[in-house]
């Protein structure tokens, strides 16, 4: 008889701990295209407006018309029209905010033609730039808490380091816009604007805090990679392409109005396009290329309102005054965008656009 032979207890082994975390909203690819690195974009616009004037053959070679035409038509005004699938399209928030996307919508254009008419159309423009960086920044800002909420990454420490690293950024930049402020603000020929002046101690105090939180933001970082604690990667890359991108438009560089409109915008816009996308893609997907039937009709939209408003500004005549709806439209959007995603009300929402599934 043979001696049994016990096994020797083996040691536990504990798998380590991966350096990053890296979830993501819809996939790798899609995120860093569309969410993060859809930055690059605000490079390609500040090349295309270096080299415009040489494009003789369009809009008489004027760079900053042909940087904010392609701009508006292809980019940003397609954006604006992708609201409605939100907003008209879906039952459900057609039905709960009905008087807010009919009557409302309605109030909004009827307020922009009061406006014009009564001479207020330089503060139009002044509130609709403020209003449209806020909701960038908003934007940007929902995106870093996605990131940081599927990643789990919510400790309290974190969330006061990463949010406050976010908004003294965002803003040391957006304030830097306008400080020292001498005199109107040329938005195209003679088409002029007063835009507030903020005394320059306001942009250096907050560039201060700004450096304090990247100091700690960096230290913490580091001390979670000494203690073997993983490092949400989606979420600092987000903050590296948002704040950068932010810093070269308001410190690097010196556009017109309009150019610097479009540098800022264009990330957001197709962030939000590839945001909206998604949600067309989990809302309807029983609709045959329904991606790809909103996009044909965004950009269709797109070009109409681009050649009224370029048409507006050159002429200064009847197109301005038929451009006024679409401008109340933008507005429009910036408010109902701040209602139409607020995921800690809408439970349903939040897991039908994070839940993850192949896409």
């Amino acid at each position: 008889m043979q001696p049994t032979i016990k096994p020797t207890p083996t040691q536990t082994q504990t798998i380590p701990e991966p350096i990053f975390t890296s979830r993501w909203i819809v996939s790798p690819t899609y995120d860093l295209f569309f969410f993060i690195g859809s930055c690059m974009f605000t490079l390609v616009f500040f090349g295309l407006y270096q080299i415009a004037h040489q494009f003789k053959f369009f809009l008489h070679g004027d760079s900053i018309l042909i940087t904010y035409f392609i701009f508006t038509a292809i980019f940003d005004q397609p954006h604006i029209f992708q609201t409605f699938s939100r907003t008209h399209l879906d039952k459900d928030e057609f039905a709960k905010r009905k008087h807010t996307h009919t009557w409302g919508l309605l109030i909004f254009i009827l307020t922009g033609f009061v406006a014009i008419v009564s001479g207020y159309e330089s503060e139009l423009i002044v509130f609709a730039a403020i209003f449209g960086s806020y909701h960038i920044i908003r934007q940007h800002y929902g995106f870093l808490r996605a990131y940081k909420g599927i990643n789990h990454d919510t400790q309290t420490i974190d969330n006061w380091i990463d949010y406050g690293l976010f908004y003294t950024g965002m803003f040391a930049c957006f304030f830097n816009d306008y400080t020292d402020i001498k005199g109107p603000i040329v938005i195209y020929k003679d088409l002029k604007s007063f835009f507030p002046s903020l005394p320059p101690q306001i942009t250096e105090l907050v560039w201060f805090i700004f450096i304090v939180f990247l100091v700690v933001f960096v230290i913490q970082q580091l001390w979670k990679l000494a203690n073997g604690k993983a490092i949400n990667l989606p979420k600092i890359l987000l903050l590296i392409a948002t704040i950068s991108t932010h810093y070269f438009i308001f410190f690097a560089t010196a556009t017109p109005f309009l150019v610097a409109e479009a540098l800022e915008t264009v990330y957001h816009d197709i962030q939000y396009q590839g945001w909206i996308m998604h949600y067309q893609r989990r809302k309807y997907p029983h609709i045959r290329n329904v991606v790809a039937k909103w996009l044909g009709l965004a950009l269709a939209y797109g070009l109409v309102v681009g050649v009224i408003e370029i048409c507006g500004l050159m002429y200064r005549g009847w197109a301005m005054w038929l451009f006024v709806p679409f401008t109340m439209v933008v507005i429009y959007h910036y408010y109902v965008d701040g209602l139409i995603w607020r995921f800690s009300k809408e439970p349903e929402l939040r897991k039908l656009l994070f839940e993850q599934k192949n896409c």
